[in-house]
């Protein structure tokens, strides 16, 4: 199967699990910003953890399909439709030549993804299809390419019970681990952190979502840079919070007060600019049975 791009849309990208392997040489680790939409998309159609699928922002896509083929739309709410019909999402859909797909304008969510039988067939690079533009490392898609994946005709028929399908307009609480830094707050500053709403600011992106609020003082205004983790949460000069996200950097000069746990970050992958925020702590014992059992289930194998 292979897809050609008529309207490529606002930031459309093939990303797949991430470039988790490449920290030490100083790559993020990039793949796709909901997890969990994008497991779920590649479980409906019986595909590897790691198939590449298409990550779509905000909508304003058009596709036409140039093979037949089996596909599922997952995440965000974009008004998917097959020429020009409302078509079923969080459902293996098939798809024959000449098909017209199109995302129009945002309802719900940010991000959605196009999951094909057997993932994109794009260029691997660094062991991973995941584009990373801040580190030039592959391109968004344009107007007139082919994305390349394999015919298929498969009887597939999976969906997910519509009471199970996130809602991503629900106020949202990111559960925190604190970090090795976390006491080097003091009590006062860590309570004002965890009992205010803070806001996602204009400053919002793959690299990072950084937040307005009312400021707490941070104990050291400089120190040396030191590795950084996939969900930091960094306290930048201005007393706010950074939530470091996919195509972030791997070292940083912030003291940090925690990190969000990982699932978390999928559903904060569907909030955009104004949307509250706020913290809890989580335990690290909660953290680790609830990531293990989410891997098993989708036979991850990192």
């Amino acid at each position: 199967m292979s897809i050609k791009v008529i309207n490529p849309g606002f930031l459309s990208s093939i990303q797949d699990y991430g470039r988790i392997t490449h920290a030490s040489y100083g790559m993020s680790v990039s793949g796709v910003m909901d997890e969990q939409a994008y497991m779920w998309g590649n479980y409906l159609l019986e595909n590897h953890f790691n198939a590449a699928a298409l990550e779509i922002v905000f909508g304003s896509v058009t596709l036409e399909v140039l093979n037949d083929s089996v596909i599922c739309i997952t995440g965000a709410d974009l008004d998917f439709k097959i020429n020009n019909k409302r078509a079923l999402t969080w459902h293996s859909v098939q798809v024959y030549q000449g098909d017209v797909l199109s995302w129009g304008v945002l309802k719900s969510g940010v991000r959605g993804y196009l999951c094909v039988k057997d993932g994109f067939e794009t260029d691997v690079m660094f062991d991973s299809r995941s584009v990373n533009l801040r580190e030039n490392i592959g391109e968004k898609i344009q107007a007139n390419e082919v994305l390349k994946c394999s015919k298929s005709n498969d009887e597939i028929n999976h969906f997910m019970a519509a009471k199970f399908i996130p809602n991503y307009e629900q106020a949202l609480t990111l559960r925190i681990l604190p970090s090795y830094q976390f006491n080097e707050f003091s009590l006062e500053q860590r309570e004002l952190f965890f009992a205010q709403t803070y806001q996602i600011s204009s400053a919002n992106d793959r690299t990072g979502a950084r937040l307005s609020g009312v400021p707490i003082a941070k104990t050291k205004s400089k120190m040396i840079s030191e590795g950084i983790s996939y969900g930091s949460v960094e306290i930048a000069t201005d007393g706010l919070p950074i939530i470091l996200l996919k195509d972030a950097p791997t070292i940083g000069g912030y003291p940090k007060i925690g990190t969000v746990f990982s699932l978390d970050l999928a559903k904060l992958a569907q909030k955009q600019m104004g949307d509250n925020i706020k913290f809890e702590l989580m335990d690290i014992e909660q953290a680790q049975k609830q990531r293990a059992e989410f891997n098993k289930f989708f036979a991850i194998e990192y």
